[in-house]
C-alpha cells in the first residue's frame, strides 16, 4: 500500500505521535476508533512501520511468548488476533504460539487500516529531532526541517535501546555484536563456529535458535550470573485474586506469600503458573505500594526469579532449548566475563565462575550481547531525548528503568508536576507501573490514552 505523507503544517493536529512500531500504531488505531475525524500523524523512520523490534524478525523459530487468545490488540475485542491468525495460519486457535513474524503482519495490517485511505490520520517518514512547547500546542521539529503542531504528543519510543556493554569489547569489537536484533547477527559464521551468548534469557534463546535456522550447527555457550532459563507455558487450573493481600506489601512477605500460595495450588492440583499470573492485574498497585528501598531490594534480589517465571516461552521453544542441551550444543555457564582479547579462532574470552569464583577460559568465533534492552535513559543522547532531559521536561527516574510519569501515562517534569499534553506508554513507563512491556499491558494502555486524548484534544477543540 502506498502511504500518504502529507503534513498539515498550518491547523494543528489533534494529536502527534512519535514513533510507529506496535505502541504507536495501537494508540493511533484507538485515536481512530474513537474519533474518527480526529486528525492524528503518526511519525516514524522504519522501513517496516508497526512491527517494532520483536516483531520484525525474519525468523520462523521467533514464536510469541503468549498464546494467540490473550495477542489481540483491541481489549474490546479479545478473537480479533485469533481469528485474524485463522485466516493466515490454518488449524491455528487460541492456544497457539504463533510465529512473531506473522504477528508482524498482523499489526502492518493495523496500520494499513489505520493510515490507508484516511483523511485524518497521516503517515509521516520522518525522524523527531526536538519537540517544544508552545502557548497552545506542542511544535515537533524534523530532520527534514519541517516542523508539525499538535495539542498534544505522544512518545512511543518502543523498547528499542540496545544492551549496555558488560566489559570492554573494543578489543573485538569486529567479532561483538552489541545489538542482538541486528540482520546479520546469526549469519556469516562458519556452520561449526563456537558462539558465546551473553545472557540467558529469552533474547539469548532467540539468538540461539536463529542460529540453528540458518545452518549454523556449531556450539553454542550461554552465560549469566546464575545461569538461570525461563519457564515455559503450561495449561493450569486458573486461580482468582479478587483483592490484595496485605502480605504483598513488602517484597519479603510478597516472597512468603507465593511459595505458600504455590504450595497451596499444587496440592488443589493446579500449578505455579496459576499463582503467578493471579498477581498479573495486581502488580502496579503492588510496585506502586513498595517504597523505593524495597524496589531496590526487588531488583537486587528477586528480579531474576520473578522474570523466568512471568515471561515464560513457548512449549515448542522449551523443547528445543531442551534438545540443544541434551545434545551438547548448548551449555549455559554460571558466571561472569571477565576480560576479552582476540585469538586465531576470534576471541579469547575469560570467565569467572559464580559458585567457585574461579577463572576459565572460552575460544569462540563471535560474542554476542543477549543480556536485554537497555533502560537507562540517562544516557541516551538522541537529540529528541537530549532536549527534552536537558530542558528537565522529561525526567529518568531513580532505578535507570524508564522516565517519570504519572498514572495517565504524562510525563512528570524535574519539579514533579505532569506535563500537560506529552504522554507515553509501553516499556519507559515501567519506573510507574512495573508490568509495561507486553501487548496485553500495552493494548490496554493504548486504550485508556486514546480516550484521554480524545477528550482533551477533539472534544475540548469543539466546545471551543
Amino acid at each position: 500500500m502506498t502511504i500518504k505523507k502529507t503534513l498539515q503544517t498550518g491547523t494543528p493536529y489533534h494529536v502527534a505521535v512519535v514513533g510507529a512500531g506496535a505502541s504507536g500504531t495501537l494508540v493511533a488505531a484507538q485515536f481512530k476508533r474513537l474519533a474518527p475525524h480526529g486528525r492524528l500523524a503518526l511519525i516514524g523512520n522504519s522501513p517496516s512501520p508497526a512491527r517494532g523490534v520483536a516483531y520484525d524478525t525474519p525468523y520462523h523459530a521467533h514464536l510469541l511468548n503468549v498464546p494467540a487468545g490473550n495477542m489481540s490488540a483491541f481489549p474490546d475485542d479479545m478473537s480479533h488476533f485469533v481469528n485474524w491468525l485463522k485466516r493466515h495460519l490454518p488449524g491455528s486457535h487460541v492456544g497457539t504460539f504463533a510465529p512473531r513474524l506473522l504477528y508482524g503482519d498482523y499489526l502492518s495490517d493495523i496500520f494499513d487500516e489505520t493510515v490507508g485511505g484516511s483523511d485524518t490520520v497521516e503517515y509521516v517518514s520522518d525522524t523527531v529531532i526536538g519537540v517544544t512547547p508552545q502557548l497552545d500546542h506542542w511544535s515537533v521539529h524534523l530532520k527534514s526541517g519541517h516542523s508539525i503542531k499538535a495539542m498534544s504528543v505522544v512518545l512511543a519510543f518502543g523498547n528499542h535501546l540496545i544492551p549496555s556493554d558488560p566489559i570492554d569489547f573494543s578489543a573485538v569489537v569486529d567479532r561483538y555484536w552489541r545489538n542482538p536484533w541486528a540482520d546479520d547477527v546469526a549469519l556469516g559464521l562458519d556452520a561449526n563456529a563456537p558462539v558465546l551468548l551473553v545472557g540467558t534469557g529469552l533474547t539469548m534463546v532467540d539468538v540461539a535458535l536463529s542460529l540453528r535456522e540458518v545452518g549454523h550447527r556449531g556450539p553454542i555457550h550461554a552465560i549469566s550470573r546464575h545461569g538461570r532459563l525461563y519457564q515455559h507455558h503450561k495449561p493450569y487450573q486458573a486461580r482468582l485474586l479478587l483483592t490484595l493481600p496485605a502480605d504483598l506489601a513488602s517484597p519479603r512477605s510478597a516472597l512468603r506469600w507465593i511459595r505458600r500460595e504455590i504450595k497451596s495450588a499444587e496440592q488443589s492440583g493446579s500449578d505455579w503458573r496459576a499463582v503467578i499470573d493471579s498477581l498479573r492485574p495486581h502488580t502496579a498497585s503492588i510496585w506502586h505500594g513498595w517504597t523505593m528501598a524495597q524496589r531496590k531490594s526487588f531488583l537486587r534480589h528477586a528480579r531474576s526469579l520473578w522474570d523466568i517465571h512471568r515471561h515464560r516461552m513457548a512449549p515448542e521453544i522449551a523443547e528445543q532449548l531442551s534438545a540443544l542441551m541434551a545434545d551438547g550444543t548448548l551449555t549455559i555457564h554460571h558466571g561472569r566475563l571477565v576480560s576479552v582479547s582476540p585469538n586465531e579462532a576470534g576471541v579469547e574470552v575469560t570467565l569467572r565462575e559464580t559458585d567457585s569464583q574461579g577463572l576459565s577460559k572460552l575460544s569462540v568465533a563471535r560474542v554476542v550481547n543477549c543480556t536485554g534492552p537497555s533502560r537507562d535513559y540517562s544516557q541516551i543522547q538522541s537529540p529528541l531525548i537530549s532536549k527534552l532531559r536537558s530542558a528537565g521536561t522529561i525526567v529518568p527516574d531513580e532505578l535507570r528503568l524508564g522516565f517519570e510519569t504519572d498514572l495517565d501515562g504524562r510525563f512528570v517534569d524535574a519539579d514533579g508536576r505532569s506535563v500537560q499534553g506529552l504522554f507515553t506508554l509501553g516499556p519507559v513507563r515501567i519506573p510507574a507501573l512495573w508490568e509495561s512491556i507486553a501487548i496485553p499491558e500495552i493494548r490496554n494502555q493504548a486504550l485508556a490514552l486514546a480516550e484521554t486524548l480524545v477528550i482533551e484534544t477533539v472534544k475540548s477543540s469543539i466546545v471551543a
